[in-house]
C-alpha cells in the first residue's frame, strides 16, 4: 500500500515538472503612454493585444476623452507606436466631431478599436505610445 502511494506521488511530481514548462508566454498588457492636448483630457484608457498562436499581431487603444474648453469642438487624435529604442513603428488617427463643451451631457466620448491601433510584423515590439489630441477646424 505504501509503495503504491509513493509511486502515485512520484508520478504526480514528474507530471507537474513536465507541464511546468508548458505555460503560455505572458502577454504584455501595460504600456508606457504619453498624452498631449490643450483641448481635451484623457480620462482613462486600456490597451488590448491580439495574438496569433505565438506572437502579438495587433495593439489597440480604447479610451475616453473629455472636452475641457467652453465650446463645441472637433478633435483629431493621433496615436504613435514606438519600440523600446524609441523608434516609430507606426501611427493611426481618428477624428471625433461635435464634442460638446465641458460640464454638459455629451462633453465626453469613448474611442475604441478598430480606430486607434497598430498591426503587423512589428506589433510585438511596441513598448510605448504617444497620444496627441488637437482641435481641427
Amino acid at each position: 500500500m505504501k509503495k503504491g502511494i509513493i509511486v502515485v506521488l512520484f508520478g504526480f511530481v514528474i507530471m507537474a515538472s513536465i507541464f511546468r514548462g508548458c505555460q503560455s508566454s505572458q502577454v504584455k498588457t501595460e504600456y508606457n503612454a504619453v498624452f498631449e492636448s490643450d483641448v481635451v483630457n484623457l480620462t482613462n484608457y486600456t490597451v488590448e493585444t491580439k495574438k496569433n498562436k505565438t506572437d502579438i499581431v495587433e495593439v489597440t487603444i480604447n479610451g475616453r476623452i473629455e472636452n475641457n474648453v467652453d465650446r463645441v469642438i472637433d478633435v483629431k487624435i493621433t496615436a504613435e507606436f514606438y519600440d523600446k529604442n524609441d523608434k516609430l513603428l507606426g501611427n493611426s488617427t481618428i477624428i471625433i466631431r461635435g464634442l460638446l463643451p465641458k460640464g454638459k451631457p455629451g462633453s465626453s466620448t469613448s474611442f475604441s478599436p478598430p480606430y486607434l491601433g497598430y498591426s503587423g510584423k512589428n506589433a510585438a515590439s511596441v513598448d510605448h505610445f504617444k497620444l496627441r489630441a488637437e482641435e481641427v477646424f
